[in-house]
């Protein structure tokens, strides 16, 4: 069996607290828990436990109500599922889906899903939303058709009322529409350290203290894009599948120190077993606020793992 890499073992076990190691140490190797998204832009929570029922599934509630999780041994099985083929039912992860339930989309508003492919949190946007405009942007053309498809089959690009446009180009651009926007999301492009498995070893291809510098750089720039779009007193909620602080907590603190009228918020909803933001990392200090207010959502039997914040601006 083949491992990620030391270094990277090493570092994780410095940002988590010891009590999270075994628990993290086992999600390398464990299968991953299997969660799955209601699409209410289709049916409803009690139909899908109802068919799941019926098919002989063991659906299992999650913390919010479209969050579904059926035992691994049945991942097969839901995949194969009418419910799942058709977009009624999207398997998405818990932590994914807490991106969209953090950002806390509005009916009515305008919406911008930063970085958008492959649709998973775009789809759970819209579904969240109703009604409204989200702009779901993906930098790569070749990533942009998936995007499509999958926003196609969730049943979003038609839904009166709800008006889903698709926009190919860099995130970056949108620091052009100055106070434009009700909310943006920015699920950055990381070093996907919250993702890394055994039974995947591409996850960590790559991986190395200059890819996360890198990610780093580029995440600061959609972030600060992402806070010239919105407009005063509208919200951006920035979300990585990485441990990494600096591509956390760094550039959440390079933003706060950027934007004076810019100011961190507490998450909206609960998330079982996340832990608070780093003070420090390698003799930098962040923001308090980073510390009260953003969240750490360690890999394990519940979460891939993940960095949630959440800001307001004026």
């Amino acid at each position: 069996m083949t491992l990620p890499p030391a270094e990277w073992i090493a570092r994780a076990e410095q940002i988590l607290p010891v009590e999270c190691h075994a628990g993290f140490r086992a999600s390398l190797e464990e299968p991953r828990p299997t969660w799955l998204r209601v699409n209410t832009l289709r049916i409803s929570p009690e139909q899908a436990w109802e068919a799941l029922a019926e098919a002989g599934l063991d659906p299992a509630p999650g913390p919010w109500s479209e969050a579904i999780q059926v035992p691994v041994a049945q991942r097969l099985d839901v995949l194969r599922h009418l419910l799942h083929r058709e977009g009624l039912l999207y398997a998405q992860s818990l932590s994914s889906q807490a991106a969209s339930r953090v950002l806390d989309p509005q009916p009515g508003e305008d919406i911008v899903d930063l970085c958008a492919a492959p649709g998973s949190k775009a789809g759970h946007l819209a579904a969240l939303m109703g009604t409204g405009c989200l702009i779901a942007n993906e930098v790569s053309k070749g990533r942009s058709y998936k995007l499509k498809d999958v926003l196609f089959r969730l049943g979003a690009l038609d839904r009166p009322g709800l008006d889903v446009r698709i926009r190919t180009g860099d995130g970056v651009r949108f620091r052009g529409h100055k106070d434009a926007f009700d909310r943006v999301l920015v699920d950055a492009p990381c070093s996907g350290e919250g993702r890394f498995h055994v039974q995947d070893p591409a996850s960590w291809q790559g991986w190395s203290l200059r890819k996360i510098k890198g990610c780093a750089s580029k995440q600061k720039a959609l972030l600060h894009a992402a806070l010239d779009a919105v407009k005063p007193g509208g919200v951006v909620v920035y979300a990585t599948c990485t441990l990494a602080p600096e591509e956390n907590e760094g550039v959440i603190s390079r933003a706060l120190a950027r934007y004076p009228d810019v100011r961190l918020e507490p998450l909206p909803l609960t998330l079982q077993g996340s832990l608070p933001g780093l003070t420090e990392w390698n003799g930098k200090a962040f923001a308090p606020t980073i510390t009260e207010h953003a969240r750490r959502l360690p890999p394990g039997p519940l979460w891939d793992g993940f960095f949630l914040a959440r800001l307001k601006k004026g």
